[in-house]
């Protein structure tokens, strides 16, 4: 769903600014047409007040009281106030003002989204307030650092955060700022997959509001209680609180929560087949989100409204309305959620007809969780594991100084042993406390580690999984053996990919009374060769059955010619080796028993009469080479029963055998030639032992692709 978004709007308004802010609050959700007349009239007056004077003639307590009034109505006019703040703090050498003037300003860039600046704000804020008397604006900070945490997706962190502060609101008997804490502990458990302690924070917040009949906040509790019921697979309980979160919403004309109960009911509409009902909410959505201006809300919408046109097969609507979702949070800089909008993306424009454009979004899904995500985690981890390293060697020696030191005691103790007595009773309590507190913070530390292993450990299963959704999607692509068997009634095929997907593939078309069939080995293997095959596959489509290109030297060229044009000539040199034969199916054609074929860089290989003959070729890729002329067709003739072979380099290249050396070309075409004689079955199987037995032990090199047809 999409509740994470949201979820600041309440915590902030809850924590950092308790005092205007939540009187802001108060009227902004006033259902009365008349009071949120009197509201907007009074915030006008208020910005047209202020902007008549002479904002550095004001004091820093000033200038920070202007800026938490109007930071969720004008967070750029709050981000000048808190310069500004900062500036005269500075002047006026009041250390707890210019403490809270960056906080204000933290919470400014956090409402205009920048929250890598928002946290080195609320970090200064921390150094200053952290000495001073009043505890409860070091509480506050902590909260709300803890808020921009979160919304990174920094939910280790965002805890620790909430803890501290909920530790001073606890001491400080403040029970307001201590809820907003236990909402924030509630979003992270509920953000981990953690249900139970997501609902037993969220119910002690819910007593609270609910004592207070507190209709704002209990709509907003209600709904995060629905999203974790949603987790537990329980679609009634999901649907009963979201319910009566809405009627409050509305109730109250609180149109940040109802963007959030808009979406989540038409993912719900769509769980019971209500299509109309579901595309009813996601417009209702889209449309208030526009009229508050929050382009976060805005992304969410069009994802909620696209994934009502995915769930009933409207995939080229979908893709409409992902785009839409996408750039915006592109624009937002939000990897986590243009990661999301990216993956179901792919799954929509490849079922919509459009499988380039799939690979080009999943593509950008892999490389944003490979970046983001796996190195980043791959780092802490490393990080974390030298620091406790070099903390568990200092505490080592640590305890051989203090062996040391009980030696020394136990000499002097002979000569004054009255004296010492009670100075080696002090030094054996002090090692036994050592002992303990070292004993503690190693647990921590250990703890620490394998919490950190375990989310390495799932970002990595992420990342496979992705890759494994990625061969799904490349076999759909990949000709089927049903429909070669159709026009080539006896061949093999031995696949075998290095990685979970490949860079070679085959391809078959049968169109305009001829069939084709290619063996391609992209440029590269893994996932860069899996989506150079891609747009392979898609360029050979398209120049046969959409520009209707016959010839196969032709269909070279005009795939040359779109990958140069899609992927630059700048002098990489990406594209395919590549055999490609052409059958003509018209009866009175086929006595000829000849085949066109166009060959780039891979020859076919003739088994005839017991003779080896290869075949000619060009010299050049189908791409980016150091030639570049026009390929040519050649014309194979052929005798009832011959065996002819197309394939990639991946079989001589590998290293094997007693010597560790490559199995080569020659032994690969003699080793065709002995086994010619057997069915397309033993023979397909004999090819399979050979390569397992010269591989051995040693790690496949490359894509393996070879297909016989007994002509």
């Amino acid at each position: 769903m999409y509740h994470l978004i949201l979820i600041k709007h309440l915590i902030l308004i809850n924590s950092g600014c308790c005092g205007t802010t939540f009187f802001n609050l108060k009227l902004m959700l006033l259902s009365s047409f008349c009071m949120r007349t009197v509201f907007l009239i009074t915030s006008l007056l208020f910005c047209i007040f202020m902007n008549g004077q002479n904002a550095d003639q004001l004091s820093s307590d000033s200038l920070i009281i202007r800026a938490k009034k109007i930071y969720q109505i004008d967070p750029y006019l709050a981000f000048n106030y808190s310069q500004k703040a900062v500036e005269r703090a500075k002047r006026e050498g009041s250390e707890i003002n210019l403490g809270l003037a960056y906080e204000i300003l933290g919470i400014s860039y956090d409402y205009l989204g920048q929250l890598d600046s928002a946290l080195q704000y609320f970090d200064r804020a921390i150094i200053l307030l952290k000495n001073q008397q009043n505890q409860i604006y070091l509480g506050r900070v902590f909260t709300s650092k803890a808020n921009s945490l979160f919304l990174l997706n920094r939910n280790g962190e965002a805890l620790i955060y909430y803890t501290k502060s909920l530790e001073i609101f606890k001491a400080l008997k403040s029970p307001h700022d201590e809820t907003s804490s236990i909402m924030g502990i509630g979003n992270v458990y509920s953000s981990m997959k953690s249900p139970k302690l997501a609902l037993k924070y969220y119910e002690q917040a819910l007593a609270f509001y609910e004592e207070r009949k507190d209709s704002a906040y209990i709509s907003y509790v209600l709904t995060n209680i629905s999203e974790v019921y949603a987790e537990m697979k329980l679609f009634e309980k999901e649907l009963e609180y979201q319910r009566k979160s809405l009627s409050i919403k509305e109730k109250l004309g609180d149109d940040y929560g109802l963007v959030y109960s808009y979406t989540n009911m038409a993912g719900l509409m769509s769980k019971q087949a209500k299509k109309d009902s579901a595309l009813y909410f996601a417009n209702k959505a889209i449309k208030t989100s526009e009229k508050i201006n929050n382009q976060e809300f805005l992304s969410s919408s069009y994802q909620a409204l696209a994934d009502v046109h995915y769930h009933f097969k409207q995939f080229k609507e979908a893709v409409v309305y992902y785009q839409r979702a996408l750039d915006i949070a592109v624009k937002l800089k939000n990897s986590k959620t243009a990661s999301s909008i990216l993956k179901i993306m792919a799954d929509a424009q490849i079922k919509s007809g459009n499988p380039d454009g799939g690979a080009q979004s999943l593509w950008r899904f892999i490389s944003i969780n490979d970046s983001v995500n796996s190195l980043e985690m791959q780092k802490s981890f490393n990080e974390l594991q030298t620091k406790y390293e070099t903390e568990k060697k200092e505490k080592e020696i640590s305890l051989l100084n203090e062996r040391d030191k009980k030696r020394q005691v136990v000499i002097y103790s002979i000569i004054a042993l009255s004296v010492l007595l009670g100075l080696l009773s002090f030094v054996l309590f002090n090692r036994f406390r050592l002992k303990k507190r070292t004993a503690t913070e190693l647990e921590v530390r250990n703890k620490e580690i394998s919490k950190q292993k375990n989310i390495i450990e799932e970002k990595q299963k992420e990342i496979t999984d992705s890759i494994h959704y990625a061969k799904r999607i490349q076999n759909t692509l990949l000709a089927h053996k049903d429909f070669i068997n159709r026009y080539i009634h006896r061949n093999f095929i031995l696949f075998k990919p290095k990685d979970i997907v490949s860079g070679d593939f085959y391809w078959a078309a049968q169109h305009q009374d001829k069939f084709y069939l290619a063996v391609c080995d992209s440029t590269g293997h893994g996932v860069p060769g899996a989506f150079m095959s891609l747009l392979n596959i898609g360029f050979l489509n398209e120049a046969v059955k959409e520009k209707n290109i016959s010839e196969p030297h032709e269909i070279f060229n005009y795939v040359r010619k779109r990958l140069v044009d899609s992927i630059g000539n700048e002098g990489q040199k990406d594209g395919m080796d590549a055999i490609l034969i052409c059958i003509d199916l018209k009866p009175d054609v086929s006595v000829d028993r000849k085949i066109v074929y166009a060959a780039a860089n891979n020859e076919p290989i003739l088994i005839s009469r017991n003779e080896i003959l290869i075949l000619n070729k060009d010299k050049m890729p189908v791409g980016s080479g150091e030639r570049w002329e026009p390929f040519v067709s050649h014309q194979l003739n052929y005798m009832p029963g011959d065996m002819l072979y197309l394939y990639t380099d991946g079989f001589a290249d590998q290293f094997g055998g007693p010597k560790g050396k490559k199995f080569k070309y020659k032994a690969l075409n003699n080793y065709l030639q002995s086994v010619a004689v057997h069915t397309m079955d033993e023979q397909r199987r004999k090819l399979d032992d050979i390569f397992i037995q010269w591989k051995g032990s040693l790690e496949q090199v490359d894509d393996v692709c070879i297909i016989g047809i007994q002509l």
